[in-house]
């Protein structure tokens, strides 16, 4: 393994201890504790390159202030150009950032586009009520109200996710933050029924990375074989790679466990990334909030087990990366023209 990757996997375990000393906090300790956290590691591991973050949220937030209902396409707009500009800093002359920072730039410019639609969607909705002279109840997975700056900066920076995902929305950070009776979500048993397959992905990783190299593939050696023995050694290059996601995407959701962030009564019926589904009261006691059955479906990101033994490509890209999969069809293909059949 490479220094990169054991510094994202100890980022990556660290998080599971820290989670579970968040999980009961306050919501002003839970915002301010855990954007701290996310804060201090993406300093640690990107330096002056975290600048690059900072731009990003200060021009979406910008945006969100001046046009509230156009947001969501001018911050598409905005953070992709800002992205291509980043991807281009070595062609440009200008200091190449960490792959951290990369890590960090790319789960960003989701949060903040769905940030953006959701601040659109939410006034558009004010629009409608004033339109019709009466209010209405809050609608399922509405904002409360328009973030301030400083609450941009704390979800942007929260350490849940920071480098590789899961994606959530500000609608999801919000109920982690309000969850009535927090120490009544499960946490332990659910994370032990999550990562128990990780130890196993990950000895299959350095066990077909050590016997198949990713590196031999750019030695002259390699393109003087045969061709049917190139082809068959994209097989397990390739099973390298799924075992390294595997153990990444199991230890960022056992993270988001440890500290109860994306538990929803089963009633709800969580979507991954989205969140829930049908409406469900919060629970008015203690007891009642330990008798409901809860998920983590919203932060879940990878089903190892739909992508290694699924049948079509469809349904892997489905079970694959779960929490993106979502974003794009929620924040890209919905929003593209009707007769736009390339974006669609």
């Amino acid at each position: 393994m490479s220094p990169e990757e054991w510094t994202y996997l100890v980022v990556l375990l660290i998080s599971i201890p820290i989670g579970f000393l968040f999980k009961k906090a306050g919501p002003g300790l839970k915002r301010w504790g855990a954007a701290a956290v996310g804060l201090g590691l993406t300093l640690f591991t990107c330096g002056p390159h975290t600048l690059h973050s900072l731009v990003t949220i200060l021009g979406t937030w910008a945006l969100i202030q001046a046009q509230p209902c156009s947001c969501h396409a001018l911050a598409l707009a905005w953070t992709f150009s800002y992205l291509l500009f980043f991807r281009a800093l070595s062609l440009l002359g200008l200091p190449t950032p960490t792959p951290f920072t990369n890590a960090v730039q790319l789960l960003l410019t989701l949060k903040l586009v769905s940030l953006a639609s959701e601040v659109q969607d939410l006034h558009l909705a004010q629009r409608k009520e004033m339109a019709s002279g009466f209010s209405k109840g809050p609608s399922l997975g509405l904002l409360p109200d328009v973030p301030s700056l400083m609450e941009t900066l704390s979800y942007s920076y929260c350490y849940v996710g920071i480098m590789t995902g899961p994606f959530f929305r500000y609608r999801t950070y919000l109920d982690w933050l309000e969850q009535p009776f927090p120490g009544a979500v499960p946490s332990l048993r659910p994370l032990l029924r999550r990562a128990w397959p990780a130890p196993l992905f990950g000895l299959l990783f350095l066990l077909s990375s050590h016997l198949f190299p990713l590196e031999a593939v750019r030695e002259d050696a390699f393109y003087a074989r045969p061709l049917p023995a190139r082809l068959f050694y994209m097989v397990p290059v390739f099973f390298a790679f799924r075992m390294r996601f595997y153990v990444a995407w199991i230890a960022a959701e056992c993270g988001c466990i440890a500290a109860g962030f994306g538990a929803y009564p089963v009633a709800a019926k969580a979507r991954a990334g989205g969140g829930p589904t049908l409406q469900c009261p919060p629970p008015s006691s203690p007891e009642k909030a330990a008798s409901l059955e809860y998920d983590y479906e919203t932060i879940r990101n990878i089903d190892c087990y739909g992508t290694d033994f699924c049948v079509r490509v469809r349904d892997g890209m489905r079970y694959w990366n779960m929490t993106v999969q979502w974003w794009l069809a929620q924040y890209i293909y919905k929003s593209a023209p009707a007769r736009s059949y390339v974006l669609r």
